[in-house]
């Protein structure tokens, strides 16, 4: 799921708030403007996804477009000044006349033109090779608003057309199966994760989208003549191989779920079952605790006993979980988080990964590694254990995990040693 998306219902929250202040009427959150339909508003991070907002109630806002598209100019203005500023730290001279973007940009009042929007996408162009709709998503590139390509060129293809780019290829019911066909003579162990525009192939939901007659991927390979290379699971399979399995076993829980055991997923069991404590019983399985109702007070008691054993200190929280007598879930039914949970256990989980980072957490973090004269990480695997942010985490605010580790490493040569060209 995108984080980046307000949901259905935060988006409801928002303009039902919106009414209620505003006496029934749907107005602009900046400039008051009455809104009457959808269409005609956006629902905006109030601080910016890319600086830590999060796509929650309090954090969501109703701008009309025009409100949305004027703090959008606003933050590529930012970013502008955020790249001069790295020239600086860099030691370069930052005197010299900006370039025609940023000085037209200069100008708060003005509006986005289509000459200022097709300069900052040829400039993007330039540098990375290409470019794709999520590109204007990304705060950190410092394109404008994903609006402006609806309004200067219609679609994504019609605009990297005019820009001499490679356009996606627009499917239909006959191209999608030849493709299809082609792809999977080459591709015999043919699965889900190659439908990417890297294999030139249409994505899954596009392909039932023109083929209703298919209800997911294992329909399309059985069409395509093509070996599953897995168990196709009936009813009378799952009984069959979990009652194999409990014949040297007492039960089965979600963790046996494994196709090392020889035991359909858990997705498998829902489908068919509804409910675990549906399937333990029908197979005769000893029933999971969790499915019985365990209270706080049980709870307690079970941390209370965990805590004389083992003490309140733990490397992480699956260290916990392992000698914890109930499932993560039933602390998230009774606690609401795992957090809230710990704190009221007065527990403490060194290895505690931190949900959401800002880009200020992100470079503090860098900085004071750097700073303790470690060297920087060979490979994204080792952020983890050095405790930094994740590979993932950066890269929502740099375009490759290393690049902060590179800037800052430059800029703290240069204070060492004053000098600039190093």
């Amino acid at each position: 799921m995108n984080d980046r998306v307000f949901s259905d219902s935060v988006q409801y929250q928002v303009v039902l708030s919106n009414l209620e202040k505003n006496n029934g009427q749907l107005k602009c959150t900046l400039c008051g403007r009455i809104l009457t339909s959808k269409s005609e508003c956006h629902f905006d991070h109030i601080l910016a996804y890319a600086k830590g907002g999060k796509s929650t109630f309090e954090n969501c806002q109703i701008l009309c477009i025009d409100c949305n598209l004027s703090k959008s100019d606003k933050q590529m203005h930012d970013f502008i000044l955020e790249e001069k500023a790295k020239r600086f730290m860099f030691g370069e001279t930052i005197d010299d006349p900006p370039c025609s973007m940023s000085q037209q940009l200069s100008n708060s009042d003005e509006k986005m033109t289509k000459e200022i929007f097709d300069m900052a996408v040829g400039e993007f162009i330039k540098k990375h090779g290409s470019i794709k709709r999520v590109d204007f998503t990304r705060d950190k590139n410092g394109l404008p608003s994903v609006i402006y390509i609806t309004k200067y060129y219609g679609t994504m293809t019609q605009l990297k057309s005019a820009f001499g780019l490679k356009t996606d290829v627009v499917w239909n019911r006959e191209n999608i199966w030849e493709r299809l066909v082609e792809y999977s003579k080459i591709n015999p162990e043919f699965r889900q994760v190659d439908l990417t525009k890297e294999n030139e192939l249409p994505s899954l939901p596009c392909i039932l989208s023109y083929y209703p007659e298919y209800k997911n991927f294992t329909d399309i390979k059985l069409a395509l003549g093509l070996d599953l290379n897995y168990e196709l699971w009936t009813k009378e399979k799952v009984i069959a191989a979990c009652k194999k399995y409990l014949a040297s076993h007492s039960k089965i829980t979600l963790k046996d779920l494994r196709k090392e055991n020889g035991l359909p997923t858990s997705k498998v069991i829902y489908k068919y079952f509804g409910t675990m404590q549906r399937f333990q019983e029908e197979i005769g399985s000893e029933i999971s605790k969790r499915q019985k109702f365990i209270s706080k007070e049980e709870i307690m008691a079970s941390t209370k006993n965990i805590i004389g054993k083992n003490g309140r200190v733990f490397e992480s929280r699956n260290e916990f979980l392992e000698v914890f007598p109930y499932s993560l879930s039933v602390i998230i039914d009774r606690y609401g988080s795992f957090d809230s949970f710990i704190c009221d256990a007065d527990i403490t989980i060194l290895n505690a990964k931190k949900a959401k980072y800002t880009k200020q957490e992100v470079d503090d973090l860098i900085l004071v590694y750097l700073k303790n004269g470690n060297p920087i990480p060979a490979t994204a695997k080792e952020l983890s254990a050095l405790k930094l942010p994740s590979s993932s985490t950066i890269m929502r605010f740099y375009d490759t995990w290393k690049e902060p580790f590179e800037l800052f490493s430059k800029m703290i040569d240069i204070t060492k040693t004053g000098d600039v060209n190093k």
